[in-house]
């Protein structure tokens, strides 16, 4: 598994990354937190989790950092995509900073219209958040 994520992470910027000219964010990136619920997914079923702590999540072209519960997770975005109102953040293999073998892959989509997104840390959850330029 962790010579797939190696890969990954050194393809996948290769393959989808693109010129991030004129995005609402600017160079500042964006602050996206999950203030009002979280859902989480497993099992092919996904459901509102009963009591949660917000999420605190920062995303830039260079970086990700993602912070729940007890934890932050961060490391280098390895792949940063506009698509029209769209922008993606990929960040394969974030560490955390307690257990540094404790590692997640983290994709956040922001519609810059809306100021929402979709945060998904891989076989942990997918959870809808509200974010705002930094």
């Amino acid at each position: 598994m962790r010579l797939v994520t190696k890969i990954l992470r050194l393809a996948l910027p290769l393959t989808v990354s693109m010129p991030l000219a004129g995005y609402a964010a600017d160079d500042g990136g964006w602050h996206c937190t999950n203030a009002e619920f979280e859902i989480s997914c497993s099992d092919g079923k996904c459901t509102q989790s009963d009591a949660h702590t917000p999420m605190s999540i920062d995303v830039s072209r260079d970086e990700i950092s993602w912070c729940a519960y007890s934890g932050c997770w961060t490391g280098p975005a390895g792949a940063t995509v506009l698509s029209g109102p769209f922008i993606s953040f990929h960040g394969l293999a974030l560490e955390n900073n307690v257990d540094p073998s404790y590692i997640v892959d983290v994709a956040v989509i922001i519609d810059t219209r809306s100021k929402s997104a979709s945060v998904m840390a891989s076989e942990l959850f997918t959870t809808p958040a509200t974010c705002e330029p930094m």
